[in-house]
């Protein structure tokens, strides 16, 4: 009986669907890692990666798509940067990433000597954590996603 006990408990280690889902911080650091390409050069990064996606909570998947809709309509580009890398010529260096409150992910990193911290909002959905947003910069940098990408906003 000990026996048994012990193999459904082997099993039940392995078996990935009764793992603990990821921590903010730690969808944040697959999201770099994917975002890093296989050179490690974040030169193939791109929001729209299913990859990428797959990380959105419905309703910030729902505004992208608005936006790309809108942007493609007006012929200009309504988020004219990457917010992964808060850049339009991506450069990730020293990258560290850490908790920064409940629900919330910050990716602190180098572009040559200029500091970035990326903020990342999750929200639960369907048992699992989500980014609901995504921000960063400071004083007249300071950016949102949700404020840039929500109608009107260009």
């Amino acid at each position: 009986m000990k026996r048994m006990g012990f193999i459904l408990a082997a099993i039940a280690l392995a078996t990935p669907s009764l793992a603990a889902d990821p921590a903010p911080a730690e969808i944040v650091t697959s999201l770099y890692r994917i975002y890093a390409g296989p050179k490690g050069d974040y030169a193939t990064g791109s929001l729209d990666d299913p990859k990428v996606v797959a990380f959105f909570t419905k309703s910030l998947r729902a505004a992208m798509t608005a936006m790309y809709a809108r942007s493609k309509k007006i012929d200009e580009p309504i988020l004219d940067f990457d917010p992964v890398t808060d850049s339009q010529d991506p450069q990730v260096e020293r990258l560290s990433i850490a908790p920064a409150g409940d629900g919330v992910a910050a990716a602190t990193f180098y572009s040559g000597a200029e500091k970035h911290v990326v903020r990342y909002v999750f929200k639960r959905e369907s048992g699992a954590w989500r980014i609901d947003d995504v921000s960063g910069g400071e004083g007249d940098g300071k950016w949102d996603l949700r404020e840039i990408i929500k109608p009107g906003a260009k």
